[in-house]
């Protein structure tokens, strides 16, 4: 069940400047989170409330521990790579229901396909370059991390900064 935001967020830009600094906490350091998190949540508009109150249960004091949500010192921030094996390892089953020999002999291709790429990773083969969106958006959130890092700017200057990179306005 959504929390009919769409309007709000659509129309109000400090609602979505909020909404984009909430994402954004996956982004600041572990140590900021909580105390982020309670300034936004005393600023935010009364719209929010519920989205608030879901995500302090959900992620700040709930199932799923901080460490494990926060990106700050990972270097990928994506699950773009395991997105892209599933979908060829299901483009491969070519069936909807394969049996259980045909599941085998996928899984022994993709064994040795797994193995070719390990031979050529150790030989010295380029990995996949990364695209000039994601080299850019690393530049932008390693400076900001930099800056906060060397006392440049605060927790709050950080959340702002890094909010600017989430949900960029798309072309229609």
């Amino acid at each position: 069940m959504g929390l009919g935001l769409n309007d709000d967020y659509t129309k109000c830009a400090e609602t979505r400047e909020q909404c984009k600094q909430l994402i954004a906490l996956s982004l600041m350091p572990v140590h900021e989170v909580e105390r982020q998190f309670e300034r936004l949540r005393n600023i935010a508009s009364p719209s929010l409330d519920d989205l608030f109150v879901y995500f302090h249960r959900q992620w700040i004091d709930g199932n799923v521990p901080l460490i494990m949500w926060n990106f700050h010192e990972l270097d990928h921030r994506t699950n773009n790579i395991s997105e892209a094996y599933s979908r060829r390892f299901g483009s491969r089953i070519l069936r909807k229901h394969p049996n259980v020999w045909t599941f085998i002999q996928l899984i022994q291709s993709e064994n040795a396909r797994i193995e070719h790429l390990i031979v050529l990773l150790d030989a010295g083969a380029a990995t996949s370059k990364e695209s000039s969106k994601t080299t850019a958006f690393q530049k932008r959130f390693c400076n900001r991390k930099t800056r906060f890092h060397n006392y440049e700017i605060n927790a709050k200057q950080l959340l702002h900064g890094l909010s600017m990179l989430i949900g960029a306005p798309k072309n229609r």
